[in-house]
């Protein structure tokens, strides 16, 4: 599936919304902490805004956790969608 990290963050749902239109049925979050990688991307609350626009049903979200202490990150990201 597409990575959203490339998309135009002011359009995420726009974007996601685009790709799968285009034959996606998952959509790949990059999820980075800027602790584990340096690089700091979204978290629970971006990805619970952007599964309001892109219900479970549509698409999945295959959430690549790039975090320290990652089993921290499971229940608030389960929770996000």
């Amino acid at each position: 599936g597409p990575s959203l990290l490339a998309s135009d963050l002011a359009n995420l749902a726009f974007d996601a919304r685009k790709v799968m239109k285009l034959g996606a049925d998952y959509l790949h979050l990059d999820i980075m902490d800027g602790h584990f990688v340096p690089n700091l991307s979204w978290g629970p609350p971006v990805v619970q805004a952007l599964r309001k626009h892109i219900p479970g049903g549509e698409a999945i979200f295959d959430c690549h956790l790039m975090v320290s202490e990652p089993e921290k990150w499971i229940v608030p990201m389960q929770k996000a969608g």
